[in-house]
């Protein structure tokens, strides 16, 4: 019974990317738009860390006795980027094409967004300090 449900758990992966593949390669051939590019996955990771946080502060503030205005500020501003988002792929497309593909893109660069790009400011910190510290490499021409 495991090995069946990891068959149709393998199965809707292997065809939801399929599909997303076949959706992008008919929007790029029918209006020439592309929805997984760098612009609209930093659009969409704005956004999505912007209600991210930005609700994480509002449901907090009542905790920290802090101004629960500085939350609402942030998910106005991720609200702004997602519009921002769906307007440019209504504009590239159609209304009905640029909402799905404005969804996919928010709910498939979701993980990547909120785990992925502070996981790389953490090694990038790592990095500037590691490098930071180092003993100066003098050269010696023989």
């Amino acid at each position: 019974m495991a090995m069946l449900k990891l068959a149709v758990v393998v199965g809707i992966l292997l065809g939801s990317a399929k599909a997303i593949q076949l959706s992008g390669r008919h929007c790029r051939n029918r209006f020439g738009h592309r929805f997984f590019t760098a612009r609209g996955f930093w659009l969409a990771a704005v956004a999505i860390n912007f209600l991210w946080w930005g609700y994480y502060a509002w449901a907090t503030a009542a905790l920290h006795h802090a101004q629960q205005s500085g939350g609402l500020a942030l998910m106005a501003l991720g609200i702004a980027a997602a519009g921002w988002l769906i307007y440019e792929n209504i504009r590239g497309t159609d209304a009905f094409y640029g909402v799905v593909g404005s969804t996919l893109q928010l709910v498939l660069f979701f993980p990547v967004a909120l785990y992925g790009i502070p996981l790389l400011v953490i090694a990038l910190i790592f990095l500037l300090f590691a490098t930071y510290k180092s003993a100066p490499v003098w050269l010696v021409d023989p």
